[in-house]
């Protein structure tokens, strides 16, 4: 039992971060384009905790399975035809801003691989003989 609990620790303390910075790549390129994030959230389900800042929820929700960022007018199947648009929305960017907003996660984990990597050569550590 002791075994499952160490590995259920470990990993949460793996991928949690993991999804934290993947989460974080989509949110910040979404901001720095103008797009109106409604929530950012690391895990799925009902929120157990966060805040709200502006027009954005920060929120730590139940189930630790990942995480996202909900962002206004991401949805087509929400679309009204006779509302206004609102350019702050997802899918009234150009095509260009949304393929980087896409990719923004996984390229953050792959920055955020490269700059572990290399702070665990430059740094250094012990290992047994």
């Amino acid at each position: 039992m002791n075994e499952l609990l160490l590995v259920l620790l470990f990993g949460f303390g793996i991928l949690g971060p993991l999804v934290f910075v993947h989460e974080l790549g989509h949110f910040l390129v979404a901001k720095w384009l103008g797009v109106k994030v409604l929530s950012f959230s690391i895990g799925m389900g009902p929120r157990i905790l966060g805040f709200r800042i502006g027009e954005t929820d920060y929120r730590l929700s139940l189930l630790p399975i990942g995480g996202y960022v909900k962002m206004a007018g991401e949805n087509p199947e929400e679309a009204v035809a006779d509302r206004p648009k609102d350019p702050r929305e997802f899918l009234e960017k150009p095509w260009w801003a949304r393929a980087l907003i896409t990719a923004a996660g996984p390229l953050a984990n792959l920055a955020f691989a490269l700059v572990l990597n290399t702070v665990v050569h430059v740094v250094g550590i012990t290992a047994p003989d």
